[in-house]
């Protein structure tokens, strides 16, 4: 059995891979992902100015703010892209079982994204951005019978 953990926030993504049934079974780093565009701010993101209005009586103008967030627009496409690879490799037989561990409000896209193969291979998930951590501690939140 192949099990596959994904350690996510909106800008990058880091993938492992563990032994199953053993408890003190080290992480294999595989791969990273990275979204440049998530580490942007919103301003250098915005290629113009937003659209202005005149009011309706007066001279004054305002700025029309924008419907989304470029800033979640990207992580949203960032989720999209995780999801769409976690169904290519759940085609190719890459893993038996997911854990995924990622900042709260991305983990929330991903699984929006999640097609139904890939939800039903999904063992556990922890609501924790640990992209920056070290694989000992990347271990120490996932559980021991895994």
């Amino acid at each position: 059995m192949a099990i596959l953990i994904v350690v996510a926030n909106a800008a990058a993504a880091r993938f492992f891979s563990a032994e199953p049934l053993n408890a003190n079974a080290p992480l294999i780093e595989l791969e990273d992902k990275v979204h440049p565009s998530s580490r942007l701010h919103g301003r250098d993101l915005e290629t113009d100015s937003p659209p202005r209005v005149f009011d309706s009586q007066g001279h004054a103008r305002h700025a029309i703010e924008p419907k989304t967030d470029i800033k979640e627009q990207q992580a949203d496409a960032f989720a999209l892209e995780l999801s769409n690879y976690l169904e290519e490799m759940r085609n190719t037989n890459r893993y038996d079982k997911l854990y995924i561990i990622a900042s709260p409000h991305f983990l929330g896209l991903l699984r929006g994204h999640f097609k139904q193969r890939v939800t039903e291979l999904l063992a556990e998930t922890v609501d924790k951005d640990l992209t920056h951590h070290s694989v000992e501690d990347i271990r120490a939140h996932l559980p021991d019978f895994m």
